[in-house]
Protein backbone atom coordinates (compact mmCIF):
# COMPACT_ATOMS: atom_id res chain seq x y z
CA UNK A 1 0.00 0.00 0.00
CA UNK A 2 1.46 3.58 -0.75
CA UNK A 3 2.21 6.23 1.92
CA UNK A 4 3.18 9.16 2.43
CA UNK A 5 5.51 10.21 5.18
CA UNK A 6 6.23 13.28 7.09
CA UNK A 7 10.05 14.02 7.96
CA UNK A 8 11.92 15.11 10.37
CA UNK A 9 14.86 17.54 10.07
CA UNK A 10 16.84 14.35 10.76
CA UNK A 11 15.29 12.65 8.04
CA UNK A 12 13.20 10.26 10.72
CA UNK A 13 9.65 9.58 9.89
CA UNK A 14 7.64 12.17 12.23
CA UNK A 15 4.49 10.49 11.26
CA UNK A 16 3.21 8.62 8.01
CA UNK A 17 -0.32 7.91 6.35
CA UNK A 18 -1.15 5.14 4.20
CA UNK A 19 -2.78 5.67 0.98
CA UNK A 20 -5.96 4.09 0.39
CA UNK A 21 -8.82 4.53 -2.20
CA UNK A 22 -9.65 7.57 -1.63
CA UNK A 23 -8.04 11.34 -2.04
CA UNK A 24 -5.84 11.99 1.02
CA UNK A 25 -5.47 15.89 1.64
CA UNK A 26 -2.92 17.57 3.20
CA UNK A 27 -2.87 20.91 5.08
CA UNK A 28 -2.81 22.83 8.78
CA UNK A 29 -6.42 23.16 8.81
CA UNK A 30 -8.89 20.81 10.15
CA UNK A 31 -10.36 20.17 7.09
CA UNK A 32 -7.36 18.35 5.90
CA UNK A 33 -6.70 14.60 6.07
CA UNK A 34 -3.40 14.87 7.56
CA UNK A 35 -2.62 17.72 9.78
CA UNK A 36 0.75 19.22 9.61
CA UNK A 37 1.19 21.96 12.26
CA UNK A 38 3.16 24.27 9.16
CA UNK A 39 2.29 27.82 9.29
CA UNK A 40 3.73 28.34 6.12
CA UNK A 41 1.39 25.41 4.44
CA UNK A 42 -2.06 26.73 3.15
CA UNK A 43 -5.09 25.40 5.37
CA UNK A 44 -5.49 22.92 2.24
CA UNK A 45 -2.16 22.86 0.84
CA UNK A 46 -2.38 19.45 -1.52
CA UNK A 47 -4.10 16.56 -2.44
CA UNK A 48 -3.07 13.17 -3.37
CA UNK A 49 -5.49 10.89 -5.72
CA UNK A 50 -5.63 7.42 -6.64
CA UNK A 51 -5.82 6.43 -10.06
CA UNK A 52 -5.31 2.97 -11.34
CA UNK A 53 -2.09 1.87 -9.77
CA UNK A 54 -0.31 5.40 -9.39
CA UNK A 55 -1.31 7.87 -7.20
CA UNK A 56 -0.98 11.85 -8.94
CA UNK A 57 0.01 14.69 -6.63
CA UNK A 58 -1.97 18.29 -6.90
CA UNK A 59 -1.41 21.20 -5.24
CA UNK A 60 -4.75 22.95 -4.63
CA UNK A 61 -3.79 26.39 -5.40
CA UNK A 62 -1.74 26.88 -2.21
CA UNK A 63 -0.39 30.45 -1.93
CA UNK A 64 3.43 29.12 -1.24
CA UNK A 65 3.14 25.85 -4.01
CA UNK A 66 4.04 22.60 -3.95
CA UNK A 67 7.39 21.20 -5.10
CA UNK A 68 8.16 17.83 -6.29
CA UNK A 69 11.91 16.46 -6.14
CA UNK A 70 12.60 20.72 -6.07
CA UNK A 71 10.24 21.06 -8.88
CA UNK A 72 7.26 23.63 -8.40
CA UNK A 73 4.14 21.36 -9.72
CA UNK A 74 0.65 21.87 -10.06
CA UNK A 75 -0.26 18.33 -10.77
CA UNK A 76 2.65 15.71 -11.08
CA UNK A 77 2.31 11.38 -11.14
CA UNK A 78 4.27 9.90 -8.14
CA UNK A 79 6.74 7.15 -7.95
CA UNK A 80 9.04 5.45 -5.11
CA UNK A 81 10.82 7.62 -3.36
CA UNK A 82 9.59 11.31 -4.46
CA UNK A 83 10.04 13.84 -2.25
CA UNK A 84 7.57 16.65 -1.55
CA UNK A 85 8.17 20.20 -0.03
CA UNK A 86 5.50 21.90 1.36
CA UNK A 87 5.42 24.98 3.05
CA UNK A 88 8.24 23.86 5.51
CA UNK A 89 7.52 20.33 5.77
CA UNK A 90 9.08 17.82 3.35
CA UNK A 91 7.20 14.70 2.66
CA UNK A 92 7.83 10.95 1.06
CA UNK A 93 6.28 9.43 -1.20
CA UNK A 94 6.82 5.47 -0.96
CA UNK A 95 4.73 2.49 -2.93
CA UNK A 96 4.30 -0.66 -0.43
CA UNK A 97 4.46 -4.14 -2.08
CA UNK A 98 0.59 -4.55 -2.34
CA UNK A 99 1.15 -1.76 -5.18
CA UNK A 100 4.19 -2.84 -6.79
CA UNK A 101 2.23 -6.34 -7.10
CA UNK A 102 -1.08 -4.65 -8.40
CA UNK A 103 1.02 -2.43 -11.30
CA UNK A 104 2.80 -5.69 -12.04
CA UNK A 105 -1.12 -7.28 -12.82
CA UNK A 106 -2.37 -4.06 -14.58
CA UNK A 107 0.73 -4.40 -17.04
CA UNK A 108 0.11 -8.22 -17.25
CA UNK A 109 -3.12 -7.73 -18.17
CA UNK A 110 -2.60 -4.32 -20.06
CA UNK A 111 0.50 -6.26 -22.45
CA UNK A 112 -1.56 -9.79 -22.54
CA UNK A 113 2.26 -11.00 -20.83
CA UNK A 114 2.34 -14.53 -19.83
CA UNK A 115 5.36 -15.50 -17.54
CA UNK A 116 7.56 -17.63 -19.21
CA UNK A 117 8.85 -20.60 -16.69
CA UNK A 118 12.13 -21.87 -16.40
CA UNK A 119 13.56 -25.33 -17.18
CA UNK A 120 16.46 -26.58 -15.49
Amino acid sequence: MPCLMLKGQNGSTVHQWNLRDHPLSVGRGEQADARVDDARLSRLHFVIEPKGSTCVLRDLGSHNGTELNGQRITEAVLKAGDWIRAGQSVFEYDEGLSTVIRRMEDDERQFNFKPRHRQN
